[in-house]
């Protein structure tokens, strides 16, 4: 009885429950409206009560901003592993990881902060942080590398570097919150800009802060603090970071923090880097240059020399020998978009040579470059620790060779010593060098500017060796000049007047290698070794100025007695390749030529060898010079020349006089010795005529 009326009551609500199914059935529109309408007012109304509740823009930023102080205190910083460990805002997260950073550095784990975002600063706030580089490279680097890691900030950064237009520069820097900058183009808008101040100024940061407070830029420096609130942070960073309690005193710092990463570490150069040296005489670094070159055509090196004319010119000169690999030249003579050219180009190459100036040894980071070699001796260890810098970087292998003079390695390896850098000497192969002195002298004689590029490189050389610091390391009177000029492509070595200046104001100073030059030539016409000639001279008073020669007497022997008197201690160094550049290229527009025109004034048009030939009777027989030429009758001689020959004849005189002396020497002379005596003995005018006439072919 059960079973049934359960049956009956189930087979009863059946046809309610159907009939309900088919009224859904007829009518979904309706129950999809009526569904609707009640979603909606749900969503209204949970909507206006997170309206509410909702905190405005700013305050969830300054609560996340006070997140991220409590974590400060919190954190240790040896626990962080990636930047993400950091209590840094997602903006600058996102940043740095879009940019490839992850992992921090040593140092960067202790100095990371974000202290212009905690601060909340705006557009209206002004200048906030302010970053000096030494260098425009190393600013243009840095400014970079902001603008990739700070893409999410509302910040306005700006870079600020001589090079650029300096007047939208000051239309924009009175907005601009970071500046990055080189400390003369800041202290000219300091002066020169009305709008632009540092007033609200929070954070200074000198980068490579022992470069900038040096005495290179002491003053600059000085002038940019007075202009500039006491009431800052200020960080100092350099891989040789100064302690100098004077130098922090400049910069208004209380109670300074150091940090040294590597304070306890074994050495202060990374692990990965292989360090060696090698000894070689000044005239044997250019085949040794090339031909380390020549060996390493996939590597990317950067080679570092001491001053910009021994770039220029041995970059041109590499250019013509082509050693099989892409070089360029970086330093501070070139434009500022050179300049950012070659950088650029660098970076990019996976194989190339750079030669460069130390204004690529600090900070600027040049990925994967394989070897440093230092052409020129560094001026003390500080120095060489920036430029080995620039390999082995972010725990990359990396190679460094150091090439030292004889008198160099004793004192500069004690230096390297005391800061902890090891090192090891290498011996070179004498096999595998090649010569390219042949090549250069062909270079020089085939283009006058390349000839003009080399003298400078050898006199700048000189002036950079000359005024380091440390004589210890830098003799520049211990250098072999006559080898290292012909070494770069030179006939013999420039006239350098501030070297025999300070030569003769050494103790016990002499003419030093300028005697000895003159003994080797003295030597070389008279057939004999250089010690028997001197000792000739003493005996029977050679080389005197007031000594008598016969009308027979062979040239080269007058030459040889009179060698020492033409030497002329007030000409200026930099005259003396004068004497080889403005005045030749005057001399050779003939049209213009002052003898010819004089020639003309005065009635002569042509002029016969048997007027020239008059010359040798105008001093009598007392002094004479190479070629008949009397040498008390110089001035008198060149006056008559002027007006009674004109250039042609003179130029012909002249060639016929160089060649009878080159054919009757018991030893030839070559015609640049003969040059180099003649415009000793009698002055740059009669140089100067046989220059042009061996080169005119008259």
């Amino acid at each position: 009885m059960r079973g049934e009326t359960k049956g009956r009551r189930q087979s009863g609500n059946a046809p309610k429950e159907r009939a309900a199914a088919a009224q859904q059935s007829r009518d979904p529109v309706e129950n999809f409206e009526k569904w609707k309408i009640k979603y909606s007012r749900t969503k209204s109304r949970v909507k206006q009560q997170r309206k509410r509740n909702k905190k405005p823009e700013w305050q969830v930023e300054r609560d996340n901003i006070g997140r991220l102080l409590n974590k400060y205190s919190e954190m240790n910083v040896q626990d962080a592993v990636k930047f993400s460990d950091f209590p840094l805002s997602k903006k600058t997260i996102g940043g740095l990881l879009g940019a490839q950073y992850r992992q921090p550095t040593e140092i960067q784990r202790q100095t990371v902060l974000e202290c212009l975002y905690r601060q909340q600063w705006t557009a209206e706030d002004g200048l906030g942080a302010l970053i000096i580089s030494p260098t425009r490279e190393l600013a243009y680097q840095t400014y970079e590398v902001l603008r990739k890691v700070g893409k999410n900030h509302e910040f306005s950064a700006g870079l600020i570097i001589g090079g650029k237009d300096l007047q939208n520069e000051s239309e924009r820097i009175h907005r601009t919150n970071i500046i990055v900058c080189t400390p003369g183009r800041l202290l000219q808008h300091m002066d020169e800009t009305c709008t632009f101040h540092a007033s609200n100024l929070q954070i200074l940061v000198l980068d490579e802060a022992d470069r900038i407070l040096d005495m290179g830029f002491a003053e600059t420096l000085n002038a940019i603090v007075e202009n500039l609130p006491r009431t800052r942070q200020t960080l100092l960073f350099s891989a040789t970071q100064t302690k100098s309690v004077k130098d922090l005193a400049r910069l208004s710092l209380k109670d300074p923090e150091y940090v040294w990463v590597h304070e306890k570490a074994k050495f202060s150069t990374p692990a990965t880097l292989e360090q060696s040296y090698v000894v070689c005489e000044l005239h044997q670094k250019v085949d040794l240059l090339f031909s380390f070159m020549r060996s390493h055509l996939q590597k990317k090196v950067i080679v570092f020399f001491a001053c910009c004319k021994e770039v220029q010119y041995l970059y041109r000169v590499f250019c013509r020998l082509r050693p099989g690999i892409p070089v360029l030249a970086l330093h501070g003579k070139q434009q500022q978009m050179k300049r950012v050219e070659v950088y650029d180009d660098f970076v990019r190459k996976k194989a190339a040579v750079l030669f460069a100036t130390d204004i690529a040894a600090r900070g600027l980071d040049f990925p994967a470059v394989n070897w440093v070699l230092q052409y020129d001796c560094p001026e003390d260890a500080n120095t060489y620790i920036h430029r080995v810098g620039r390999t082995a970087r972010y725990k990359e292998g990396g190679e460094a060779l150091l090439i030292l003079l004889p008198s160099e390695e004793k004192a500069m390896l004690e230096q390297l010593q005391e800061r902890k850098v090891p090192i090891s000497r290498i011996q070179v192969n004498p096999k595998k060098l090649s010569s390219v002195q042949q090549k250069l002298e062909a270079f020089l004689a085939q283009e006058k500017e390349q000839k003009e590029r080399a003298q400078r490189c050898f006199v700048s050389y000189l002036r950079s060796v000359y005024l380091m610091k440390n004589k210890d390391i830098f003799d520049v009177f211990q250098l072999k000049l006559p080898e290292y000029a012909r070494s770069l492509g030179l006939a013999m070595a420039p006239k350098v007047r501030f070297l025999n200046k300070a030569r003769q104001q050494r103790p016990g100073g002499g003419a030093g290698d300028s005697d000895e030059e003159l003994e080797s030539f003295r030597a070389q016409l008279s057939g004999s070794k250089p010690g028997e000639q001197a000792s000739e001279e003493d005996a029977g008073g050679g080389g005197d100025d007031s000594s008598d020669s016969d009308d027979g007497e062979e040239p080269g022997s007058s030459a040889v007695s009179l060698l020492g008197q033409g030497a002329h201690e007030d000409e200026d160094d930099d005259g003396d390749l004068a004497f080889l550049t403005v005045k030749r290229r005057d001399v050779f527009e003939q049209e213009g030529c002052r003898f010819e025109e004089e020639g003309k004034a005065g009635g002569e048009n042509e002029a016969s060898l048997a007027n020239a030939e008059q010359l040798d009777q105008l001093g009598g027989n007392k002094g004479r010079l190479p070629g008949g030429v009397s040498a008390s009758a110089e001035q008198q001689g060149q006056k008559r020349l002027s007006q009674f020959l004109s250039v042609s004849a003179a130029l012909r005189w002249l060639q016929e006089k160089s060649f009878e002396s080159q054919q009757n020497a018991s030893h030839p002379l070559p015609s640049f010795q003969y040059l180099w005596l003649l415009r000793n003995l009698t002055g740059p005018w009669a140089a100067l005529w046989l220059l042009s006439s061996s080169i005119s072919g008259d």
